[in-house]
Order: C-alpha cells, then structure tokens, then sequence
C-alpha cells in the first residue's frame, strides 16, 4: 500500500473517530485492526484498510453521526441498498484525487475505505445458529451465482440448486436486500444470543463475540491515539487466528483489498 494512501486511511479513521465520539456511538476496532492495536500500536503494515465492528443496535446512531459531522464532500458513507453496492457491510469510502487510482478489488470501488461491520444477534446455541448461518449462506451463494460465479458453494448440493434459482428469479439488489433482512432475523433474542459478524471472511464461528466480551472496551493506542477494542479482545482474537501475536510468514504479508487503476 502506498504511503500516500496510508496516510489518508488514517486521517480518515481519526476523523470518524472524533465523529464517533461526538456522538457517543460504541464502536471497536475488530479483526486486523485489532490485532495492529495490540501488537503494532497501530496498522499492521502491510494492511490496505481498517475494520471497526458496530453492534447493530448502534448502527442508526453511526449513521446518524457521520451524516451529520461528515464535512467532506470526498469522503461518503456507502451503505447495504445503495445503487450497485450488494454488500451488508458499510464503508466509509475517501475518493479524494490522491487515492482515487486505488481500487477495491471486491467492489471497484475507488478510493481508500474503513469496513465498518455490523454485529448482529444470533443463537448461542449452536444447531439454531447453524440454520440460520445456513439461510444467510444461501443468499451470498445466490448473489455469488447472480454475479456469474457458479463454482462457490457447490458442496451445498441441492442448496446450490436453490441458490441458482434465487439468482435467475430475483435481481441482484432484491438478493443484498433478503440477505441484509436475514442476517437481522434474531436482534429481538433478549438472551440466548451472541454477536455475530455475518460478513465476516472466516470460516463458522470464528467471529463470533459473547455478549461479556464486547460489554465493554480496552482503550489501545493506534497510530498515536487511543481507539477502543473489545474488552474480551484475547478470547475473539484468539478465535479467530490462533496466535494473533505471532506475526504471519513474510510471503503472506500482503495487501487484500486495494489495486491500483490502470
């Protein structure tokens, strides 16, 4: 990742801070993130964005926030339903001319972007949480299929079979919509439940929080500044990658997202 595009990464992500507080809406930086946090003090280096995690109950409010402290007419928030976007996830998107070459790779979105995930209620209990990974499954296997990739999810065996005749019946913005509607299925369970990242890259359960973990935050200071991570950040993070301290092989030390625009 460039140093330039970097440098506009962070300044974004200490602006949604200050917005974030404004406003006093929880938040956390999860993931990669979290583990710059503990580890690097800051961002992992070869890192291309940030990801902040949301509980869903708190995303009105974030919303709310960046609406109304934003000031910057490069900087937006994109969000689950906008034109051409599919995705459930939120990005707070920075298109200014220095970064503007950069593209996500998943969305051909340019520009440099914060992830910002929501947390939603699912099952503690693991068959129902298991049926309702499943129906969330299903949607991004049809939108999958809907995009022209019908290899990914082929060991669902008949599931698959759904999932193509979702994709042809149903445009690829009624598919997002079901799949957003579905994930916040069970945000009503008043116990029994866990957060759950449903747009998380991991396999099941990896990225999954218990109610204690995420009650409060540890205050870790990130690229000069203090940012909050989940207080049960070692069990989560521990969870999702093993060993967090460790850092990966150096040939695995690469940028996901961003490519530059030729």
């Amino acid at each position: 990742m460039a140093n330039v595009s970097h440098e506009v990464l962070l300044t974004t992500l200490k602006k949604l801070r200050r917005m974030l507080k404004r406003y006093d809406v929880q938040y956390f930086l999860i993931g990669g993130s979290a583990i710059g946090a503990v580890r690097e003090h800051g961002m992992i280096p070869w890192d291309d964005d940030v990801d902040i995690g949301i509980k869903r109950e708190n995303i009105q409010a974030f919303i709310a926030a960046f609406n109304g402290a934003n000031k910057e007419a490069n900087v937006r928030l994109v969000k689950p339903g906008d034109q051409g976007y599919f995705l459930a996830t939120y990005k707070v998107l920075n298109q200014s001319e220095a970064v503007y070459d950069e593209v996500d790779a998943g969305t051909g979105l340019h520009g440099v972007f914060i992830d910002v995930f929501a947390l939603d209620k699912t099952f503690r209990w693991k068959p129902l949480r298991r049926l309702h990974q499943l129906l969330i499954r299903l949607d991004q296997v049809a939108l999958d299929v809907a995009n022209g990739d019908n290899t990914t999810g082929r060991h669902l065996g008949f599931l698959h079979k759904i999932a193509e005749f979702m994709a042809a019946h149903r445009s690829k913005a009624d598919l997002a919509r079901h799949n957003v509607k579905h994930i916040q299925l069970f945000n009503w369970l008043p116990f029994g439940y866990i957060y759950y990242n449903f747009s998380s890259p991991y396999p099941w359960d990896k990225e999954m929080y218990l109610p204690k973990e995420v009650a409060d935050s540890s205050i870790q200071e990130f690229e000069g500044e203090k940012f909050p991570v989940a207080a049960g950040y070692d069990a989560i993070l521990t969870r999702m990658y093993g060993d967090y301290m460790q850092p990966p092989k150096e040939a695995d030390r690469k940028a996901r997202h961003l490519q530059e625009d030729n």
